[in-house]
């Protein structure tokens, strides 16, 4: 699954889950969190917002189109 380190914070991991969370994990707490960065459940209940994005939005090249929808279009 996808995940990164916080830049200013590097023991601050941030992974995707199976389900589709974020858990952000370090300094002996972690916490879950939704792909916008609201808390759901955990000890740790602040996680930066902008990192859930990034890490929810890794998408599953088997799942996505490989071609985009705008290629094809007539050129104006």
């Amino acid at each position: 699954m996808a995940n990164m380190t916080h830049p200013f914070d590097p023991q601050m991991l941030y992974e995707l889950t199976d389900d589709g969370h974020i858990r952000v994990s370090g300094r002996g707490t972690s916490g879950i969190f939704t792909t916008e960065g609201q808390h759901v459940s955990g000890e740790l209940r602040e996680a930066d917002p902008q990192l859930c994005v990034w890490v929810g939005n890794n998408f599953d090249p088997a799942t996505t189109l490989s071609r985009s929808r705008m290629a094809g279009r007539d050129k104006a």
